[in-house]
């Protein structure tokens, strides 16, 4: 079972399938809290309390409560792996949806860490952990300064002019750097970039969402 600190705090997830993923991890958890409604539907067979619809209204973070809630204790903070042979990087992504998917894209792909830069958004925000259906058990985020972690690896960055991702095939150590939708990879993040990769694009569209960027880029890179 992971070790835990009280400074660290807890988060809330909703939602039946987020909530039955925590209750058979290893994860600890304070408390689950289900309505009537919910658990008449769906006959939860994990240890509850009942809330009121009022209730729960007032504590959750989407526009229509799931019905059920569980306050999670959040674990100490994964050491970061150097020994990996491919990294995933993020740079300043702000929008928790992005986050979430792309941590679910990591999963997908077998990659147990995303390394972030220390202003992305936290992934223990509600609507990161909700897109991430779960994959934020299996996959741990490191928040870093990006330059302490490309020693010794071929960079790879995402820009709009760059070569095709579709010629590139990685080799020992790599990582890949994405920028957020609205601002690219930053000025300092680029300068650690050493292979500039774009996706050809034929149509009108000005950009890809950084989740949808990273799914083909790991698709490309690690087939």
């Amino acid at each position: 079972m992971p070790k835990y600190r009280q400074k660290y705090g807890q988060f809330v997830i909703e939602g039946r399938k987020m909530v039955e993923e925590v209750f058979h991890s290893d994860w600890e958890i304070d408390g689950i809290w289900a309505t009537k409604a919910f658990v008449n539907r769906h006959e939860p067979t994990y240890p509850f309390d009942i809330i009121s619809v009022d209730e729960n209204k007032k504590l959750t973070a989407f526009d229509t409560a799931p019905g059920v809630l569980a306050l999670v204790r959040i674990p100490v903070p994964d050491a970061l792996d150097q020994g990996v042979n491919f990294m995933l990087a993020l740079d300043g992504i702000s929008d928790p949806g992005n986050m979430g998917s792309i941590i679910r894209l990591a999963d997908w792909f077998g990659l147990q860490q995303v390394i972030a830069s220390e202003d992305c958004v936290d992934m223990f925000n509600p609507k990161c952990l909700n897109a991430s259906m779960g994959s934020f058990l299996r996959v741990s985020v490191v928040y870093t300064k990006l330059n302490q972690v490309v020693e010794g690896r071929t960079v790879y960055g995402a820009f709009l002019d760059g070569v095709s991702i579709h010629n590139q095939k990685i080799t020992g150590k790599s990582m890949l750097i994405v920028g957020s939708e609205s601002h690219g990879i930053r000025l300092e993040a680029q300068s650690l970039v050493t292979k500039r990769i774009t996706i050809p694009g034929n149509g009108g569209a000005e950009s890809l969402n950084a989740a949808m960027a990273s799914a083909i880029l790991l698709d490309n890179l690690l087939r």
